[in-house]
This record gives C-alpha cells, sequence and structure tokens, in this order.
C-alpha cells in the first residue's frame, strides 16, 4: 500500500500521465493547445478535442492544486505575497478613490566589479483622476449600482409565411 501511495504522489494525482501533464503544463501557460501537444496528445486532438481535457473533474481539480503549488512556491521564495483578502481590496480600490496618497520604498541592487551595492529610495505615490475614475467605477459595479448588462423589452412576435407556390408554377414558361 506504501508504494502505491509513494507512486501517485511522484506522479501527482492522476493516474494518466498524459492528463498528469496535461494538467501541470495548462497551470503554467494557460494555452490549451500546447499543453495538449507537450502532453503527448496528437495535433489532430489538440485543435478539435482538448477542451474535453478541461471538462474532467479530476484534470481541473489537478490544475487547481498546482496553480495553489506554484502560489506557494512563489510566497516562500517572497516573490509573491499572499493573496489579497476582499477587505484588503476593498480599501485599496477605496484609497484610490479618494485620491489618498501611497507611501512606497523602492530598491536597487547595483553590481560592479564584483560589489554589490543596494540603494533603498522612499517615494510618496497619489493617484491620477484617470486612476480615481476607474477606482470609483469598479467600487460602483461592486456595489451593482449599474452593469454592462443590456435589458431590452419590447413585443417579439415573429409570424413566418411559407409559399411553396402552386402546381402551375412548376410548369415550364410557354411562349405566346
Amino acid at each position: 500500500m506504501c508504494r502505491f501511495l509513494e507512486r501517485r504522489r511522484r506522479l501527482g494525482r492522476l493516474k494518466d500521465k498524459r492528463k498528469e501533464d496535461f494538467a501541470k503544463e495548462f497551470a503554467k501557460s494557460g494555452n490549451l493547445y500546447q499543453s495538449a501537444l507537450s502532453a503527448g496528445y496528437s495535433e489532430s486532438y489538440a485543435k478539435s478535442q482538448s477542451y474535453k481535457l478541461l471538462e474532467n473533474v479530476g484534470i481541473s481539480e489537478r490544475i487547481k492544486e498546482v496553480h495553489a503549488e506554484i502560489e506557494k512556491k512563489l510566497i516562500e521564495r517572497s516573490e509573491l505575497e499572499p493573496p489579497m483578502s476582499d477587505e484588503e481590496l476593498l480599501s485599496i480600490l477605496y484609497s484610490v478613490a479618494r485620491r489618498r496618497p501611497f507611501q512606497g520604498r523602492s530598491m536597487v541592487s547595483v553590481t560592479q566589479k564584483g560589489k554589490t551595492n543596494e540603494k533603498t529610495t522612499e517615494y510618496q505615490y497619489s493617484p491620477t483622476t484617470e486612476e480615481q475614475l476607474a477606482a470609483v467605477d469598479k467600487l460602483a459595479r461592486i456595489r451593482g449600482m449599474y452593469s454592462d448588462k443590456l435589458e431590452l423589452e419590447g413585443n417579439m412576435d415573429l409570424k413566418v409565411v411559407v409559399d411553396y407556390g402552386d402546381d402551375d408554377e412548376n410548369e415550364a414558361p410557354t411562349d405566346n
């Protein structure tokens, strides 16, 4: 039983190696066609049927797992911050909508002749009017004040008349 679990852990969650390879590649690239090709599927299948792979529940779950693994690794390497909470996201939108300045810090590493110098610069950033309007627009959509959905009302009655013609019309014309 231990060998089975170890083998499954090594292969990932999916038993089929091609499906596992597809899930990993699609999670990285997001390209359906290329992911199917690199996983070993034929070109004709990749062109016409690869969308069916995404409909497979096991594959779609594995793609989500791979995304989570990649995100976890990036967070551990400090290349990515943990996901933003809804409250934090709204707080930033409100700050931009009110044009509150942001504090920032940038660090630059310069290597010359084998010696590395790091320079830290602090700055203050104020949102532009365009950014303010975009934030207000997003907040209004979140609150449901409006949407891009267009609703039309009207009489949609349709009358179809099919005229198969008379039998006389099917006869060849005669010259008079």
